[in-house]
């Protein structure tokens, strides 16, 4: 009988499991090797995550994300808008009314820190989950090819599965899980965050919560995310040592205020820094699976199976979504844990996979491009990506909208767009004369890497 299940990994993908699979009556052992979060989220800046380094750059909640939340943790979902969290809704492009009838989308912007913090609050007061803070799971006790618990720091708990959700460095994985594939996401990111000054707009939230920059050697962007807070990030090659110099605040400042398109949050009197200006390097999209001899009731989900360039904000939507789809297995299968491994496969292989062969195909594809421009070689123009082009041609056309919409929300596949009908609904758009609009209008990297010589010049 599985009564007893060990959940490994305090980030959004071990909370919402443990939460769900409480809520379906099994006793959860919820292990974190980091500490709890503050009982206020005005605190929520100092909260310490060094097993989760992600939390302290910029987010995109999408679409899917959104839906699995509403739907499977409701009352989650109000108390994230009840603290600050607001939604953009992309049912239609901005100004159009919706049709009738119309596919409800949503995403949002917000803090990672304000999303887990609001998910613990939903543990704490939910019957049969034991956290454990301050223990890092170490491996699983496994008889006879079945899960019979977790040892956990020189503490031993008795489960009869064990949920890994400790990420892409999970402790847990190597005796189970092979490595099929990895390659570079081909980018460094520095980020710093930012808190509006008191009657400053925020800023505006179009195709998704990000105003652009760079695209030419180099990527950023200003996320807009929860209580006036917003962060800027800037994505780098890794061997540009120009570039390298964002990690100094002088520089990142001074880069900062070369792009135009964020001096209306960062010009004099808009904002106030509240954080340093962090970098996460190292970044793969990794692929893996499961050893055909896992013993029954290991359940690997979130980055443990799968990560992918965080810059596409697929990371969190794909963890939410794999709880809900364990949930599911374990509803539907119950005591069959061979069944509900299958079922994870099944899932990674059909759902999970298209997106990580499209994270690696952008990558290596923007890879070129920046070290081209890097190198000061003059490349043609290229097209816009299909998912782009839609999007934005979609301000002329309700259907392509909510099929770019879907896409880029992760509702659709990653080839949903590749349609006759799409096809023929863009060449529609354009033989009337219309151009898409220019996303980023600057500045390019050589005036980028001016404006980090002018300080020191």
């Amino acid at each position: 009988m599985v009564s007893r299940i060990a959940v490994t990994g305090g980030g959004i993908a071990g909370l919402s499991a443990a939460l769900l699979l409480a809520r379906q009556g099994y006793e959860i052992d919820l292990v974190e090797r980091d500490g709890p979060p503050p009982d206020g989220l005005d605190d929520i800046a100092r909260w310490q995550r060094p097993g989760a380094p992600q939390v302290r750059h910029p987010h995109m909640f999408l679409g899917l994300f959104r839906h699995v939340l509403r739907t499977r943790l409701p009352d989650v979902h109000a108390d994230l808008l009840a603290h600050g969290v607001e939604e953009v809704d992309m049912t239609a492009p901005p100004g159009a009314e919706a049709p009738e009838g119309a596919r409800d989308l949503a995403g949002f912007g917000s803090r990672r820190a304000t999303v887990e913090w609001v998910l613990h609050r939903a543990v704490r007061g939910q019957s049969g989950i034991r956290v454990h803070h301050g223990l890092s799971a170490r491996d699983v006790v496994v008889e006879q090819g079945r899960v019979r618990g977790l040892r956990a720091d020189g503490t031993s708990i008795e489960a009869d599965a064990v949920v890994d959700a400790t990420g892409r460095r999970s402790p847990l994985a190597g005796a189970f899980v092979k490595e099929a594939e990895e390659s570079s996401c081909g980018n460094v990111y520095h980020s710093r965050f930012y808190r509006l000054l008191e009657g400053v707009p925020k800023p505006p939230m179009f195709l998704v919560p990000v105003v652009f920059a760079g695209g030419a050697g180099f990527g950023g962007g200003l996320y807009a995310h929860d209580n006036d807070t917003f962060a800027v990030v800037f994505a780098r090659l890794p061997e540009d040592d120009v570039l390298g110099q964002l990690r100094e605040v002088g520089a990142f400042e001074a880069a900062a205020r070369a792009v135009p398109q964020f001096e209306p949050w960062l010009g004099p009197g808009k904002a106030e820094p509240i954080g340093d200006v962090i970098p996460m390097a190292g970044l793969t999209n990794t692929w893996r699976e499961l050893a055909p001899d896992a013993p029954a009731g290991y359940l690997p989900i979130g980055d443990v199976l799968c990560t992918t360039d965080p810059v596409l904000g697929r990371g969190a939507s794909f963890a939410l979504a794999g709880a809900a789809e364990l949930s599911d297995l374990l509803a539907r299968h119950g005591e069959d844990l061979e069944a509900v491994s299958a079922g994870l496969r099944a899932h990674a292989r059909d759902v999970v996979r298209p997106w990580y062969d499209d994270a690696v195909r952008d990558n290596g594809e923007r890879t070129r491009s920046w070290r081209a421009t890097v190198a000061g070689q003059q490349e043609p123009a290229a097209d816009l990506p299909l998912g782009v082009l839609a999007a934005l041609a979609g301000m002329q056309d309700q259907r392509l909208w909510e099929s770019a919409q879907l896409r880029a929300n992760l509702l659709a596949a990653p080839d949903s767009l590749d349609t006759p009908e799409v096809h023929d609904r863009l060449n529609a758009v354009l033989s009337t004369g219309w151009e898409p609009p220019v996303l980023s209008p600057g500045p390019s990297y050589t005036e980028l890497t001016d404006a980090l010589a002018a300080p020191a010049g």
